[in-house]
């Protein structure tokens, strides 16, 4: 009998103890804990000042919460979350972020009080496409101009050259939000109608017309209409001194129409 006792002893001096891992808790075990399966952990957080919502749902106690003591936690975002932006965009972090999804849910919404409002393709852009340095908080160091951020393809644009051709950087004077292209070149209207009249609608790029990339002053107008040179030429028997040449057809033509132009 009593070496039964000694190896029960024994058995029960070996069993692992469970040490209580909180120095100071408020609450009753049974508050979080559950006899039957201790690791599994459920508290109604809906009774505290931080109910729990979209992805904060699934994050594990210890994320926010000290083991030694729970009355720790914050509710502040810079709490749990590391701030990027170094404090320099202040600390009301719902403005651009949620609990359903950690990246900025409305771009609309958050540009609406800035000088550059989010239209057509830029909606489908990344912020840190334009706010390269928005790791520590530069966003309002950026500039509202097209070119500030489309210089590279100003600069690398051979058909035409910009640059070579005097183009300015007012790209919002070709281009549009809605798509980069086709382009629409405003000012060429005043000198021959291309997006508007006849020929509006009726051309792709620049070199359906202009096919020499280094001079546009060269253009042609028998590359794209569909006739051949005696039929032009017959049509035209009354014409006097006519030749079949662009820009005969343009001293006869200057807004593009046909007869009577």
């Amino acid at each position: 009998m009593q070496a039964c006792f000694c190896i029960l002893f024994f058995i029960a001096a070996r069993l692992p103890s469970q040490e209580m891992p909180h120095e100071s808790l408020r609450q009753a075990c049974q508050e979080c804990h559950q006899t039957n399966e201790w690791d599994i952990i459920h508290f109604d957080h809906s009774r505290t000042e931080f109910p729990l919502s979209g992805k904060h749902r699934g994050v594990n106690c210890i994320h926010c919460h000290q083991l030694a003591d729970f009355s720790r936690a914050q509710s502040d975002c810079e709490y749990c979350h590391i701030d990027f932006h170094q404090g320099k965009l202040t600390y009301a972090c719902d403005r651009c972020h949620s609990d359903r999804a950690w990246p900025v849910f409305d771009v609309y919404q958050v540009h609406a009080s800035t000088s550059f409002q989010i239209l057509g393709a830029h909606g489908r852009l990344d912020c840190e496409i334009c706010h390269q340095s928005e790791i520590v908080g530069q966003f309002s160091g950026l500039k509202s101009d097209c070119y500030s951020c489309h210089a590279e393809i100003y600069e690398q644009t051979e058909n035409p050259n910009h640059r070579d051709f005097g183009f300015g950087v007012q790209c919002e004077n070709c281009h549009a939000m809605i798509s980069w292209r086709p382009a629409t070149f405003l000012d060429h209207d005043a000198r021959f109608p291309i997006s508007s009249g006849a020929h509006a609608g009726e051309w792709q790029t620049c070199r359906d017309c202009h096919l020499d990339p280094m001079n546009f002053q060269i253009f042609s107008c028998i590359n794209c209409h569909a006739h051949n040179q005696a039929g032009t030429t017959a049509e035209h028997n009354e014409v006097g001194g006519f030749i079949y040449e662009s820009n005969a057809c343009y001293r006869c033509h200057p807004t593009g129409r046909g007869e009577g132009d």
